[in-house]
């Protein structure tokens, strides 16, 4: 039943005094037990019961209104207290001035409780000389520090030797903010037993409430050899450290420390700590608090088929559904997350109202929470792979209004070359229409307008390549983003699941594990959606890639000369026949009536052509080596050059990239593959000439 009891107000935090069985009066107590049977209450016994849980909350209310200053945890008045040097002078207490002290601190606190005659009549009825001293630890857990001075005081002059009640009363005070007369205490416990681990550290915890952070450190350190175990040192450790600007001992020591024990303190403080360090380089973030890593489980993040280009537009519905059923994921998670929340809070407030009836105990799982937090924080917050892959993946969107501006700046001389001709086109026109039936100036008009033709097709043909190359760079802008995003998302989520898991299965009241599943599921799909978000942009840029045909213009038909009635000139023969081809090493010479070209060098390649009826120039240069062997039977050439044609007026109308690999066998075998580059894919190769096996007559002899 004393457990019942005590379990009751520990959880309830509403009766303000701690019932012993001796307390409790005999029809209380059978009502109870009859309660707890299961049996129902007759309307008389819940009447009692009530008037009885009234006369407890109205003493909890007394002791709430004069308990003074609430109890404080380590550390929490203030942040960082201010540093103090000057020596210390703390007048030793015998066990005589011990016991005075706890006099005159009964007679102190005590009419400041709220309730003194009821904390006398409860001290009165208790059995042993160390009962205040207990009451008095489960008071502070509630606030009530003025009665709990006054009931361990009371316990202390019982029995000065405890060294237990004496820890005790020295916390209380140093939370009450005596730190004199705490240190003086303490200091006590520690000579009734001396090298005890809690009292070391708890004479650490008002050295450095008092601002003197090297004695606090001494006493930490002394506290750690005196119980290695214990994590409470760690966190005063960590604090200083924290407070001294050393941020990296203090990440340090709190990660101990908080790996064990929960402090909203201290958690706040490592978070600080870790934010005020440097960032680390790439693939180095910190491990999570938990020291737990499970499995990931079967948690997937699916990659949308998005690297290719040209097949990236027909997977729109695909990645369309899969987005529309994330969205719709979430929304339902939300649903489900309001729902289990209403229950968990009916649960808690259950608890609190009815403890030992409540099927799931109130209790808030800080330290799971803590962890939880943490994991989320290192895996997708500031400093996390997570966090840097997306601020790359920002720069890289960063520079889409430069490849726009680009292609902008690009545009307008086509743009006002093609005003030209369509306004020249008109002119021509007009002077067609003027020619009337003179065959001869409508043959002329007419090639002009085809020439013109020619010309604002080619001016097209240049805009649109100039488009097409904006939307495959955009492309390719996009696709690295959503890389960088989505591999770092997936490391993410795989370290999430696995150290969330261990964390989550200690979360033992079902709706409350519910609850943070929920919470984590609709974490890792608010992150997903933008990732795939941008899968989708990346199709209508493949679409508009696709769409966009810029088919090469044809040169117009050359003209046939009109009928005359005048003889004829008669077309001599080209005096060069077939043409000159000639080679001397590496270098080559093409010469016939329609061409020149002339090619070579080894290492430095460079070429030059002239089209007599195209009136274009090509010059090239680029690397490689070219070369005829074995008197003429064996050719080779390997290049890559850069290839820029010159029109008539002196233009460049074209330039490009071209790579080559001949081999030839006495010109019976030659083949000619080229490489063009493309995006991120790598070259795609095509055959431009493919291999040409002529029948060899059988060998005699040969089989």
């Amino acid at each position: 039943m004393k457990y019942l009891i005590l379990l009751f107000l520990f959880l309830s935090f509403s009766i303000g005094t701690f019932a012993q069985p001796g307390n409790i009066p005999g029809d209380i107590k059978q009502i109870i037990a009859k309660q707890q049977a299961g049996q129902d209450l007759t309307e008389e016994e819940e009447a009692t019961l009530e008037k009885w849980a009234d006369q407890m909350s109205s003493i909890a209310a007394a002791r709430n209104k004069g308990a003074g200053q609430p109890g404080v945890k380590p550390g929490g008045k203030k942040d960082c207290p201010a540093v103090k040097t000057t020596p210390l002078k703390i007048i030793d207490l015998t066990r005589d001035s011990y016991v005075t002290m706890a006099k005159g601190l009964m007679a102190q606190y005590g009419p400041k409780s709220g309730d003194l005659p009821g904390l006398k009549s409860l001290l009165e009825k208790s059995k042993k000389p160390t009962d205040g001293s207990d009451v008095g630890a489960l008071f502070t857990m509630v606030g009530a520090g003025s009665a709990s001075i006054y009931t361990i005081a009371s316990s202390a002059i019982q029995k000065p030797d405890d060294i237990l009640t004496a820890n005790n009363l020295g916390v209380v005070l140093k939370d009450m903010g005596e730190f004199t007369k705490a240190l003086q205490v303490l200091k006590y416990a520690d000579k009734l037993k001396p090298n005890i681990g809690l009292v070391l550290c708890n004479i650490g915890w008002v050295y450095r409430e008092m601002g003197y952070n090297n004695d606090a450190k001494l006493y930490f350190e002394k506290a750690l050899r005196a119980a290695p175990e214990m994590t409470s040192p760690y966190l005063g450790l960590g604090l200083i450290a924290k407070c001294e600007g050393n941020f990296a001992k203090a990440t340090e020591y709190l990660r101990k420390a908080l790996a064990d024990n929960y402090s909203a303190v201290g958690f706040a403080a490592y978070k600080k700590a870790q934010e005020a360090q440097p960032p680390k380089p790439e693939g180095s973030q910190n491990e999570p608090l938990a020291k737990e890593k499970g499995n990931s489980g079967d948690v997937s993040v699916p990659e949308m088929p998005v690297e290719e280009i040209e097949k990236a537009a027909l997977q729109k519905e695909l990645i369309q559904n899969y987005v529309g059923q994330v969205d719709s994921r979430i929304q339902q998670l939300l649903q489900e997350y309001n729902s289990t929340f209403a229950v968990v809070l009916k649960q808690s407030e259950k608890a609190r109202k009815d403890p030992d009836g409540a099927i799931v105990f109130r209790r808030d799982f800080s330290k799971e929470r803590m962890l939880f937090d943490d994991a989320t924080a290192l895996l997708f917050g500031a400093n996390s792979n997570w966090h840097k892959a997306l601020k790359e993946s920002t720069k890289l969107f960063g520079q889409g209004p430069e490849i726009a501006e680009k292609n902008s700046e690009a545009l307008p001389p086509h743009l006002g070359r093609l005003k030209l001709l369509e306004e020249e086109f008109k002119k021509l026109i007009e002077e067609y229409s003027a020619c009337g039936d003179n065959k001869a100036c409508m043959a002329k008009v007419q090639a002009e307008i085809d020439q013109n033709k020619y010309k604002r097709e080619q001016e097209e043909y240049e805009l649109c390549l100039h488009h097409k190359d904006f939307y495959g760079d955009q492309y390719s802008l996009f696709y690295k983003a959503y890389k960088l995003q989505y591999s770092a998302f997936k490391e993410a989520v795989s370290d999430y699941y696995a150290f969330t898991n261990p964390i989550l299965e200690k979360i033992y009241s079902p709706s409350y594990n519910e609850l943070m599943n929920l919470q984590r599921k609709m974490y890792v799909l608010g992150h997903e959606k933008p990732i795939q978000d941008i899968s989708l942009s990346l199709v209508d840029l493949a679409k508009s890639y696709i769409e966009l045909k810029c088919v090469v213009p044809q040169p117009p038909d050359p003209v046939e000369p009109l009928e005359s009635n005048l003889p004829k000139k008669k077309e001599k023969d080209c005096p060069l026949g077939k043409g000159i081809n000639q080679g001397v090493g590496a270098i080559s010479f093409e010469l016939d009536c329609e061409h020149v070209k002339l090619s070579g060098g080894e290492g430095i390649l460079w070429s030059v052509s002239r089209d007599f009826i195209k009136h274009e120039t090509k010059v090239g240069v680029g690397v490689g080596a070219q070369g005829t062997y074995g008197n003429g039977n064996v050719t080779g050439e390997a290049k890559v050059m850069i290839e820029v044609t010159v029109g008539q007026n002196g233009a460049i109308k074209n330039a490009e990239l071209s790579s080559s690999v001949k081999a030839g066998l006495g010109g019976l075998i030659e083949g000619e593959v080229t490489g063009r580059v493309s995006l991120e894919g790598g070259p795609s190769v095509e055959a431009t000439g493919g291999f040409v096996q002529p029948g060899f007559p059988s060998m005699p002899g040969s089989e």
